[in-house]
């Protein structure tokens, strides 16, 4: 029924895609007021290209068409590498990963809805899905190569954002995640990481691997043996997961819940927060709290995680660091006791009263209504929504010195890590 479901799902708006375009063709030659043999000499050149890409289409994909040049990231099923399709030495990054692990950890409903936001957002905000394919141990995801490293990594670099600079971040997210819920999707695990930065400076979402959208093929019972109920999201915390880091900054006790010391310390300490994060699908940092409490959640779950980002930003850790993600989970759940907002000079009565809005109950949660509500607060007063974001220039621009620069990259290659063994998982 699955492979079914997407084989029918995939036909249907390849054709619908062709019948568009054709619509859109006919359209521009009507009002250009071409004569009919020039018309004919362009449909026929239409016709023949939609015919040569149904065939390349068609043809059999598998990882010998792509070589391999840099690991860029590490997750829990698998690995993101830069590649280059052989044929016309175009740059991807690849998604590689395991059928055995996705399989063992009961992930098939969530990379079918990863692969489905991937294919289905074809907008500006979400990292373009070119191909996917398997072999008999992997599957594979072929995106947009994004040069300009991640979120996670400036905030590293950084340590603390000036206001403007968060503001624009955090502006971009809002509309990011705006065009992702308007495809009917949640996104579940909004986090630095995931939050791209393109040669511009300007983001992308990535790693949809939490991210449903309510469909039958997007839900973990269909695929559970015998229908046990089995964990499916990374909400369970890892009782290793404090074994996985190999960072030195881990070997005395980097992830402090501290943000004082002094810079070179900061810095050690954000890389041993991120190390200690690999071993989790979905740190609880950022995760909201009716998700963690598996109880009925909507969009708004989304907007959360936008307030713990900007959080992070202004003050230079999320809200709810802790020692263990055990710990970090029974912050984030009782968030009315342990959400503190410290007195620091990067945070302006409207950066604070934004993030107390975001990080509160759902029922009161600003953008449960939708983003717009976001957008009209007072912190965004500066910004011009109703223009095109993207079209004006980022307060920072990545350095890139050629197009198969991974220099904004954390170098994974080099680091020791093993396999991040996946923490037990959820049903949705």
């Amino acid at each position: 029924k699955f492979f079914m479901e997407q084989h029918v799902e995939n036909v249907l708006k390849s054709h619908q895609q062709r019948l568009h375009r054709r619509q859109q063709l006919e359209a521009e030659m009507a009002k250009v007021g071409l004569s009919e043999e020039a018309q004919w000499q362009i449909r026929r050149m239409l016709y023949q290209k939609e015919s040569n890409y149904i065939r390349r289409s068609r043809a059999k994909m598998d990882k010998s068409m792509f070589c391999h040049l840099k690991r860029i990231g590490v997750g829990a099923f698998g690995e993101v590498a830069l590649v280059r399709k052989k044929d016309t030495d175009h740059l991807y990054a690849m998604k590689t990963l395991s059928k055995e692990d996705v399989l063992k950890r009961n992930q098939v409903a969530h990379v079918k809805a990863e692969r489905d936001i991937l294919a289905e957002a074809d907008n500006e905000w979400v990292v373009k899905l070119y191909y996917s394919f398997q072999d008999e141990e992997n599957l594979y995801f072929v995106m947009d190569y994004i040069p300009g490293g991640d979120l996670m990594s400036l905030l590293i670099k950084e340590g603390v954002f000036q206001e403007p600079l968060a503001r624009f971040y955090v502006a971009e997210l809002v509309l990011a995640l705006e065009s992702v819920h308007k495809l009917g999707f949640i996104h579940r695990d909004i986090k630095p990481d995931n939050v791209l930065i393109d040669h511009d400076g300007h983001i992308k979402l990535t790693d949809f691997g939490l991210c449903t959208g309510f469909r039958w093929t997007h839900n973990s019972k269909y695929y559970q043996k015998n229908g046990e109920h089995v964990r499916q999201d990374s909400m369970e915390p890892d009782k290793n997961w404090s074994k996985e880091c190999h960072c030195p900054s881990g070997t005395n006790g980097g992830c402090s819940s501290s943000g004082g010391g002094k810079p070179l310390e900061r810095r050690r300490k954000k890389e041993h927060q991120r190390c200690l994060a690999q071993s989790l699908v979905g740190t609880p940092n950022y995760i909201a709290p009716e998700v963690l409490a598996r109880h009925g959640y909507g969009q708004s779950c989304d907007w959360w995680s936008v307030g713990v980002i900007l959080y992070e930003m202004l003050v230079g850790q999320p809200p709810f660091l802790a020692n263990s993600p055990s710990e970090t989970q029974y912050k984030v759940l009782n968030w009315e006791k342990t959400l503190q907002i410290p007195k620091v000079p990067e945070l302006s009565p409207e950066g604070i009263d934004l993030i107390l809005k975001l990080c509160c109950g759902a029922d009161k949660r600003l953008g449960r209504n939708g983003a717009d509500e976001i957008k009209a607060h007072p912190f965004f007063a500066s910004v011009c929504f109703d223009g095109n974001l993207r079209k004006q220039p980022a307060p920072y621009v990545p350095k890139i010195r050629y197009a198969a620069d991974t220099s904004n990259f954390d170098a994974v290659d080099d680091l020791a890590l093993e396999k991040p063994d996946p923490a037990p998982t959820s049903a949705d």
